[in-house]
């Protein structure tokens, strides 16, 4: 008896947990005994054979043109290849006098009508892949287009079934949220920043804890704006989002800048805060001892260090003077109450309708440069992404200038905070204390250890309001600066 190989295949995991291999294999097992052929080594693969590169057929292939078998036996043709380069190898074989037989097709390889036959059978199957190939991919795009995400949830929203928007995911999308706004801060490298989300409890997919990998993805994923990348190209979706296009920008922006490597070993309250204002540098805190010390390693600077605690007595009382005296908030409110209701559509929302009209009319022109040559499909992918999130950042303002003409709770709260703003700064934790500061103070400098301090634009208005009757604030300045976020104390912890 001729001694052959048998090679049976199915294209995924899946399918070999059905039938199919038992019943090509018992095919060729009755084939074999029909025609004097004994089967010496089964080759079983769950490989698709679309594409080049199958490690079992590659090694039979091998073992057949070292002599370890005259022939093969394979159940139809379909199982062998479905593409040229492979069938151009079983055609070697055929050629260097090894015997290749299909079980099922009732075909002779040797002749060449038989041969005919096969090369037919096999443009079929290559056709018939093809064409299955471009229906799923047809069905997927046509699910991406309608703002379905087609794959794993990433982490943060979770699976509704196929056709089904992503949902937030209540238990791990605040620890998300966090994420971004502590990167944001500054404060984290990746690598502390994964750190921290694994302590506070963020898992990744199984409730594992998350890794570097987990959050430099989640980091870079435009699907929290609500978009969607896809093979290089940005797709509007369908679910929420659960950060802004600006945050996400910021983001990228920190992680841009970032030239030296972050460390939340130690919190500094002040770091990155404080300019020397001999030289313009911005101080570096260090600790010594007990302490921690802020001081300009500018050669040659005059300026001395400064004690953390001694810094932070001197900016409760910069503050104590750059708030707003209580006696001032009732007129305040009065003037802010008939500047609410009586003014006119601000410069800064007609100035961003027009660079939203300028960034839609650049993202059309980008089609018609693609579609005359002037640009690869790369760079026209780029700045299309480019120009997107500029737009979603765009409108995002344009919406925070049309609620700040309306919304008198924020005015209220703005008064608030610039009436309080030292004693909060007493008992705020360190890292509230950073957005305080951030928050109210456009510059904070230090010479010969004495802080000087200048107001953020909000609160230079209001002030302003209080010396001269006729000064008029416009929406874009008198905005309602970012709240305290404390992120540490919220819940999440």
């Amino acid at each position: 008896m001729k001694p052959c190989f048998g090679y049976i295949r199915v294209s995924t995991k899946e399918q070999a947990d059905g039938a199919s291999l038992d019943a090509q294999k018992d095919a060729i097992t009755v084939f074999a005994s029909q025609n004097n052929l004994t089967v010496t080594k089964w080759f079983e693969e769950q490989e698709t054979a679309s594409k080049v590169g199958r490690p079992l057929f590659e090694d039979m292939r091998q073992r057949l043109m070292r002599g370890q078998a005259e022939g093969v036996i394979i159940h139809r043709i379909d199982r062998s290849s479905r593409n040229y380069t492979d069938w151009a190898h079983i055609d070697q074989l055929s050629q260097l006098g090894i015997k290749v037989f299909f079980a099922a097709d009732g075909l002779d390889f040797d002749s060449t009508g038989g041969r005919l036959m096969a090369d037919i059978q096999m443009v079929l199957a290559a056709h018939y892949s093809r064409n299955l190939s471009f229906e799923v991919k047809k069905g997927l795009y046509g699910r991406i287009k309608q703002g379905h995400y087609p794959f794993r949830a990433p982490i943060g929203y979770l699976d509704n079934g196929e056709g089904q928007p992503k949902t937030v995911d209540p238990i791990k999308a605040p620890f998300v949220k966090l994420a971004f706004e502590l990167y944001c801060s500054g404060e984290y490298s990746i690598t502390s920043l994964t750190t921290e989300m694994a302590r506070k409890g963020l898992t990744g997919w199984g409730g594992r804890p998350v890794v570097r990998r987990n959050i430099e993805t989640m980091l870079r994923n435009p699907f929290y704006i609500g978009k969607m990348l896809i093979c290089g190209t940005l797709y509007d979706a369908a679910h929420e989002p659960l950060i802004s296009a600006g945050q996400f920008q910021q983001v990228k922006d920190v992680k841009a800048g970032r030239s030296v490597k972050k460390s939340t070993k130690h919190m500094m309250a002040f770091r990155s805060l404080i300019i020397c204002a001999d030289c313009k540098k911005i101080l570096t805190g260090e600790r010594q001892k007990a302490h921690i010390y802020y001081r300009c390693h500018t050669v040659g600077c005059p300026s001395l260090s400064i004690r953390e605690d001694r810094l932070s007595e001197q900016l409760q009382k910069r503050l104590q003077h750059l708030q707003i005296a209580p006696k001032d908030k009732e007129y305040l409110r009065d003037r802010l109450q008939a500047w609410l209701h009586n003014t006119e559509p601000c410069t800064m929302t007609t100035s961003v309708k027009l660079r939203i009209a300028d960034a839609s009319s650049r993202r059309d022109r980008l089609t018609d440069l693609l579609v005359d040559g002037t640009i690869p499909k790369a760079d026209y992918e780029t700045r299309k992404q480019n120009t997107e999130f500029e737009l979603a950042q765009l409108r995002e303002e344009e919406r925070r200038f049309a609620d700040r003409q309306k919304n008198e709770a924020d005015l209220e709260a703005l008064l608030d905070r610039g009436c309080e703003i030292a004693n909060m700064f007493s008992v705020l934790t360190v890292r509230e204390r950073r957005e305080l500061l951030k928050n109210c103070t456009d510059r904070i400098s230090i010479r010969q250890g004495v802080v000087r301090l200048t107001a953020a634009p909000w609160l230079k208005v209001l002030k302003a309001m209080t010396k001269d009757d006729e000064y008029q604030p416009t929406a874009d300045v008198l905005g309602v600066p970012e709240p305290i976020k404390y992120s540490v104390e919220n819940g999440i912890e």
